[in-house]
Order: C-alpha cells, then structure tokens, then sequence
C-alpha cells in the first residue's frame, strides 16, 4: 500500500515505506560502504525533516546497504577551493547542515530503530546513541576515529558515550580510536540485540511494525519519560558546542595534515601490489 504522501527520491540513500506506517531509510552508496559525502548529510536531514512534518510515519528504521551500515566520512571526497574563504564559509555551511540534522534526531517525534548491518564508523557510529533501538549483526564494529583526524567529538558522543559506556570505554574510543565489536557494544548495553545478518532487516522492520500498532500516545509519553524535556535540551546544547569546536578543528592545518596523511595511508594500500 503507497504511503499518503509523496516518498522524495535520494542519490544518497533509499527509502522504503511498510504498511502501519513504518519507514525504512537505507544508506545506499554500497560501493563506497556507505561513507558520508555532503549530500548524505543533506539527504537525510530531508528525510529527518519528512518524519518531523507527517503524522502518517510512526517509527523510521535506518539501515546500511551492502556490507556496511556507514563508514563515516568519504576522505576521497576532496574539495578545491579559490580562497581560504570560500573554503571557510563552504566548511561552516556543510557543518551547519550536520548540527541541524543531529538536532532533528535528537528531536525525532518517533522511535527510530537502527539496524547495523556492518561497520558503523563516525557519524554513523555516534548518532546510534540517539536512536530508540539500535540492532546489530554480530559482525558488526563500532569506531570514532576522531583523534587520528584531529577531530573532536560530534553527534552528541561526548555525552552520550560516557553514560552509555562508561567514561573509560567513551575515552577509548573518542580518543583512540579503538574498533570495539558488536558483542562488546551488546554487553555494555549500546546495542539492545544481536540479530543474525539474514534476518536484521526482517526483525527491524517486525518490531518496528509492532510499535507502530500500539498506542502512539502511550509510546510518546513513554518517550518523553525516558528523554525527558531536560535531557533533549542537554544533547541540543551539546550538539551545538560540538558542531562549533568540530568547525575549529575542520579548517585547522593539523586536521588538514591528518586527512592528508589518512588518505596517502588510504591509497598506499589500495595500490599496493598482492603477493
């Protein structure tokens, strides 16, 4: 059954609508494991946008397609700029872009059920934590490599891993960078559930169906118990601070030394002969 509303189409991502009112959001650059180029950021903040503005969507479950739920940052995204203006302004306006979209997830009006079918690395990674129910296959790894970017923290991280992980683990990770596995993420409570890769979807979408079929009003107030009032305020400010320090970061020439370094370190391997 169509859905009362216009589904938009994305170069980016793919949506899907399931009857009771269940949409289904896929990262859908397979052949680049879902990494993130500005249009990603913009495209879901469309759809983040389409689930705050339409009564009809209940829940949203966001996926990865491929092998992959996202890996981050696409570094071979490389933009060249006339002036160290233009590539000021240009930084801020894709940063922008991002703050408002994590605020829109912060904020989501719906439960939002994640399903990690493979490496969720990055952005990718940190907004899991702002999501109602994050599924995973237990080939899944979990990573921030902020520091090895001269990054900081984003997506809330800086708040929401410590609580959820505790500061020790929130620190490896944040800090160095530490690829942490699926069944570590399952003990430690960031996933909910571990799925067999075959059926993730297939669970994502049936208990998404259930939610959607009970009390919407129940489940809302429910939501707004469990992420009270002061809590949303809490990550909207956090989320700001940290979009502010990331834009710091971005146009500094350390950050820039590391992406080049990464990204040499990126080819390097993908020229290097087989033996």
């Amino acid at each position: 059954m169509a859905p009362g509303f216009s589904l938009p189409s994305f170069s980016t991502l793919k949506l899907d609508w399931h009857n009771e009112g269940v949409l289904v959001m896929t990262f859908n650059r397979p052949e680049r494991m879902n990494s993130m180029v500005p249009e990603s950021y913009a495209e879901w903040k469309k759809v983040m946008e389409l689930v705050h503005e339409t009564p009809a969507i209940r829940v949203l479950v966001i996926t990865g397609s491929g092998r992959a739920y996202s890996a981050g940052q696409d570094l071979s995204a490389v933009r060249t700029y006339s002036s160290e203006k233009e590539e000021h302004e240009d930084i801020f306006r894709r940063n922008e872009v991002t703050r408002k979209l994590t605020e829109l997830i912060i904020t989501c009006p719906v439960p939002v059920i994640a399903a990690v079918n493979g490496p969720a690395i990055g952005y990718g990674c940190t907004t899991l934590a702002l999501c109602d129910l994050v599924l995973s296959t237990e080939s899944a790894v979990f990573r921030t490599p902020f520091a090895e970017l001269a990054f900081c923290a984003e997506g809330c991280s800086s708040v929401t891993f410590p609580r959820i992980l505790g500061p020790m683990v929130a620190n490896d990770m944040i800090l160095f960078g530490r690829t942490v596995g699926a069944k570590e993420m399952h003990a430690r409570g960031f996933v909910a559930r571990l799925v067999k890769t075959e059926e993730l979807l297939q669970v994502a979408v049936q208990l998404a169906l259930e939610l959607a079929g009970r009390s919407q009003e129940a489940i809302g107030v429910s939501r707004s118990l469990v992420r009270s009032e002061q809590f949303i305020s809490e990550l909207v400010r956090v989320n700001n601070k940290e979009m502010e320090e990331l834009y710091k970061r971005m146009i500094s020439k350390d950050a820039k030394q590391a992406i080049a370094q990464m990204f040499a370190r990126l080819q390097s391997k993908a020229t290097k002969p087989k033996i």
